[in-house]
């Protein structure tokens, strides 16, 4: 499972990711990029769509794991 999510820094008070999507939206990483491709930035507001276009704000793909589950062997 894949999710989106923004990932920003800021001088002082340092990273945030915060997942956007549900953590089971996306079954692949491709479909997970192809989502951000479409959708990113023309759903931003002015702010956000700045801050993405100057490089501080980023969407990325992250895999999701179930808490507490055992790594596959």
């Amino acid at each position: 499972m894949w999710a989106v999510v923004v990932v920003t820094v800021n001088l002082l008070a340092g990273p945030q990711a915060i997942v956007v999507t549900a953590p089971d939206t996306f079954k692949t990483e491709a479909a997970c990029q192809n989502a951000i491709k479409g959708s990113v930035p023309a759903s931003l507001d002015a702010a956000s769509k700045a801050a993405f276009a100057a490089g501080a704000r980023k969407y990325v793909c992250v895999r999701v794991e179930e808490h507490g589950a055992l790594p596959p062997r």
